[in-house]
């Protein structure tokens, strides 16, 4: 009787390793504000992120318009994915927004793999 309740427990236990390992991971998202200088968020801004190479980020560049909440979402899975196991999945870029002006604003912004980073950029008009 012993042994059939010990076996049981074991059981249960790898049962559980088995579930909990096997689990999603969370998206890595950056989610980019635009504010107008009178911070109203602004729908329809050009937003661009490009990944600092000086900062040991990978090569990267994607474009986005915001939605009407005024953010800008970019899924970032792929380029943790091409990160080394061991590397701290940390990545930095340079934030480029306009809505209708000639002109970018430039920011910095960092993310952090499986995790929404957000973060605010003001136009500047």
């Amino acid at each position: 009787m012993k042994s059939s309740k010990s076996t049981f427990f074991i059981f249960l236990v790898v049962l559980m390793f088995g579930f909990t390992s096997c689990q999603d991971k969370d998206p890595s998202i950056l989610k980019v504000y635009v504010r107008t200088n009178s911070h109203v968020l602004t729908e329809g801004a050009m937003v661009r992120i490009v990944g600092d190479k000086s900062k040991d980020t990978p090569e990267f560049f994607a474009e986005k318009k915001t939605n009407e909440s005024g953010a800008a979402l970019f899924n970032l899975d792929d380029l943790f994915d091409s990160y080394d196991k061991k590397a701290d999945k940390v990545a930095y870029f340079t934030v480029y927004a306009r809505d209708t002006a000639a002109v970018y604003t430039i920011d910095k912004a960092r993310a952090k793999a499986n995790l929404t980073s957000t973060t605010t950029i003001i136009l500047e008009e």
